[in-house]
Parts: structure tokens; sequence; C-alpha cells
């Protein structure tokens, strides 16, 4: 039972393929909003220290969610 298929174990390569892609555009959502966020902040001239540590995880995750997807070779 894994973290994207808790069913049965069925789905090949394409379906992790896809499910990687689902979560790519919805971290990718948030970083780009973690981007907004912290560069009004900047601007403003009001504290983003917290959006930019944010921001840096969720590159992180973001840069190893496509490492995983890179690598599934479907």
């Amino acid at each position: 039972m894994g973290l994207f298929n808790p069913g049965t174990g069925t789905g090949g390569q394409k379906a992790r393929a896809q499910r990687l892609d689902m979560l790519l555009g919805i971290i990718g959502f948030f970083a780009f909003m973690a981007v907004v966020q912290t560069v009004l902040l900047e601007v403003r001239g009001e504290p983003a220290g917290f959006s930019a540590a944010l921001l840096a995880v969720l590159v992180l995750i973001l840069w190893f969610v496509w490492r995983l997807r890179r690598n599934t070779g479907a």
C-alpha cells in the first residue's frame, strides 16, 4: 500500500507519472503564490522571512517531485 496508490497496488508507470504530474501542478501553484507573496512583502518593506522560508521549502519539494517524475520513464 503506497502513498500515491492506496488501493490494491494496480497501476503502472503511466498512472504513477500522472499522479506525479498532478502533484507537480498543485505544488507548483502554491510555489508560484509564495513567490508573489514574498515579492509583495519585500516591495512593501514588511518582514518576509517566513514567506521566504516557505518558498524555499516549496521549491525544494517541487524539485524533489520533479526528479521523481523524470525518473518514472513514462
